[in-house]
């Protein structure tokens, strides 16, 4: 919703892997211009579906399931190849796996995780949803799916890591968009993009010389940020994206995840 000040209330991902999108934001680019909430990619959906906000930083997946959105145009965030930040921990071939521990805080890497059973093996392990964290979720389940800024802490070395975005990849020869600006109809989406495309142009060139900053907040390896960064990660919505979108929501719905997926609608 527009606030009464006028300000338009933002719900935004504080993963690592946002950081370049929302870097303007915490430096107070758009000060007296937006009202911001910082919360996980779940609850930033929840937000956008019940009115709470008017553009949030959403799981894919989402989308096919919030009415009345349109998607920022090219501006996302996605994986090529390996992505390093949403893993599958096991010990057990996955198609031996009969129990999964879910991260409860990303839908899109659930969806992705049970389209490639779905796909792969022809059908669905039991789901245990948990706290992120990988040796409760071990002793609980077969393998746990663990997202975000916890799959690039120290994780278990006794166990096979599997990458979600590599096997997306290997399956469809494209990368794989986990999560995009999603804008609730009656926004002034004119003035939303072009708070987000002024974002997404002051981030990225800035990771290198916040570097004391952000391993403050992340404390992982300087080179290992920015190979995360450089390597693993990509901002930009493409043709590649969206034909990846398209065959992400085809297979969701075989899945029996949505039904009759929507093309995406672009905000202008």
């Amino acid at each position: 919703m527009t606030l009464a000040n006028g300000l338009i209330h933002f719900s935004i991902i504080d993963y690592l892997n946002a950081l370049p999108l929302n870097m303007a934001f915490k430096d107070g680019l758009f000060e007296g211009q937006v009202d911001l909430t910082f919360d996980y990619p779940s609850q930033c959906a929840d937000n956008l579906a019940s009115g709470r906000c008017e553009v949030g930083l959403i799981s894919s997946i989402e989308y096919q399931r919030i009415a009345n959105l349109r998607i920022a145009p090219g501006i996302c965030i996605a994986s090529r190849h390996e992505v390093r930040s949403v893993l599958i921990l096991t010990r057990k071939p996955l198609s031996d796996v009969k129990t999964v521990a879910l991260d409860r805080f990303s839908r899109s890497s659930v969806a992705l995780l049970r389209i490639l059973f779905h796909r792969r093996f022809g059908f669905q392990p039991q789901f245990i949803t948990m706290t992120p964290q990988a040796e409760p979720m071990l002793a609980e389940a077969d393998a746990a799916l663990i997202i975000g800024d916890a799959a690039l802490r120290a994780l278990p070395q006794d166990v096979d890591h599997i990458d979600l975005a590599r096997e997306w990849n290997r399956d469809t020869g494209l990368p794989f968009v986990f999560a995009f600006w999603a804008i609730r109809r009656g926004a002034n989406t004119a003035a939303v993009c072009d708070i987000l495309n002024r974002a997404k142009a002051y981030g990225m060139p800035r990771i290198a010389t916040r570097m004391d900053d952000i391993r403050a907040r992340w404390p992982l390896p300087e080179n290992d940020i920015l190979d995360y960064f450089h390597t693993n990660i990509h901002y930009d919505l493409g043709e590649p994206e969206l034909a990846s979108l398209a065959l992400f929501y085809r297979y969701a719905e075989e899945a029996g995840l949505i039904k009759h997926p929507s093309p995406p609608r672009f905000a202008t």
